[in-house]
């Protein structure tokens, strides 16, 4: 992670202008800007700059649930102009607790300003743009939550293997994901993905490579 220069934060923050108050804007200015390489762990026991929130200007970071056994779920990605919803729900609720078995991961370079939670609590109170832009987070979460919830409540694994990888090839039948990370996408493990994908390949309808899978037809 590092820091980049005020010259090079200035066109991100003439995007924000669209979104918050000029006054709030300022601020955001004063905030650390930094750059963060691809496919980074972020980690808020590691790093004391993750004890900020994310308020992300270009990329993206993934956002993951692990429970006990180890197993990891998507829980949805922070884009450009987003921030972390379950991370403000908590320096609003001053309540860490449902935030520490989160997992945050860039997905590609991702520059961000970091926000510290007395400012988010502040920017609440201050700011009308701030609380719009906290609801519309609130509601777009929660409607990736139930749809989380719908498929794992509702659907088997091997049909939410298959509307995913559907998903990842409409525009490219060429799919450069691991097994591991279509795992983190449907909320199972590993292995069952590998399993199931050896069987599509027995039956005709992908090809693995290294790294890649190449759809011929689901």
């Amino acid at each position: 992670m590092k820091k980049t220069s005020n010259l090079e934060s200035k066109s991100y923050l003439d995007a924000l202008g669209d979104l918050f108050e000029p006054q709030l804007v300022q601020e955001i200015a004063d905030c650390p800007f930094v750059s963060v390489p691809a496919e980074t762990v972020l980690r808020r026991a590691d790093d004391a700059s993750i004890l900020h929130t994310p308020l992300v200007v270009e990329g993206s970071i993934k956002i993951t649930r692990i429970d006990e056994s180890g197993k990891e779920i998507l829980m949805y990605f922070i884009n450009e102009n987003e921030s972390c919803f379950l991370s403000i729900a908590a320096s609003l609720n001053q309540n860490f607790s449902n935030i520490d078995a989160l997992r945050a991961v860039t997905e590609a370079e991702t520059k961000m300003f970091l926000l510290t939670d007395k400012q988010i609590l502040r920017w609440n109170d201050q700011y009308k743009s701030w609380r719009a832009f906290v609801a519309a987070l609130h509601n777009s979460r929660f409607v990736q939550f139930f749809s989380i919830i719908d498929q794992l409540a509702f659907k088997s694994v091997d049909v939410r293997l298959l509307e995913k990888l559907r998903e990842l090839s409409r525009h490219d039948k060429e799919i450069h994901l691991t097994h591991q990370v279509l795992a983190d996408y449907i909320g199972t493990v590993r292995e069952v993905v590998s399993r199931l994908l050896k069987n599509l390949e027995a039956t005709g309808r992908i090809k693995l490579g290294r790294g890649k899978i190449e759809v011929i037809n689901l």
